[in-house]
């Protein structure tokens, strides 16, 4: 993605972002295991499983505890960096985020992947950062969290909702045809 197009649907996902913000209510984003009947599911924990393994190999392996802090103006800069460097592509097979960094191209899961192992990488704490696959309009799209809250996150988006960090809470209480599939990281699979 090119500078020009990424600042210009920054500013508008900003604008976006601040009327939605004036909107009355919120919508509770809190954890839950009512997932296992998700068709996305099996798709995840064989995933997960893969990564662990690279990641053991790495002697990198994720943890619960809480370690590292959530810095929000570094995960906005690392969400900018990803998306300048990432473009989005269309596809419907997932890739490693090494594979991902090196072709700087995926689809919507891939840059969300990508998005957590930075994160990751810069220090943030294992069990904050995720992944939301939704679905709307017939069709699925995903984005990276930062679930700094017990009942809220922040949306890393790829400039299809928003090129802005914004809270899922908020979001997702406007945007009521946009429905939760599924939520995981290294080692949780859940719902909202």
């Amino acid at each position: 993605m090119n500078a020009l197009k990424y600042w210009s649907g920054y500013m508008l996902s900003a604008l976006r972002a601040r009327l939605y913000g004036l909107r009355p209510g919120r919508r509770s984003l809190v954890k839950n295991d009512r997932v296992r009947n998700s068709p996305l599911y099996d798709d995840v924990c064989a995933w997960q499983k893969a990564q662990m393994e690279s990641m053991t190999f790495e002697n990198d392996r994720p943890t619960k505890e809480l370690k590292g802090t959530v810095d929000l103006s570094l995960m906005r800069r690392i969400h900018r960096r990803t998306l300048l460097e990432i473009r989005h592509e269309l596809g419907d097979l997932w890739r490693p985020s090494s594979v991902t960094m090196n072709e700087g191209r995926g689809i919507s899961l891939d840059q969300s992947i990508a998005i957590m192992h930075r994160l990751r990488d810069a220090g943030f704490p294992d069990d904050s950062l995720g992944v939301v696959s939704v679905e709307f309009a017939g069709r699925r799209h995903s984005f990276a969290i930062v679930q700094d809250r017990t009942d809220d996150f922040w949306m890393l988006d790829n400039g299809k909702f928003s090129y802005c960090p914004v809270r899922g809470s908020v979001f997702l209480a406007v945007r009521k045809d946009v429905h939760v599939l599924i939520g995981f990281n290294f080692f949780d699979v859940w719902n909202y």
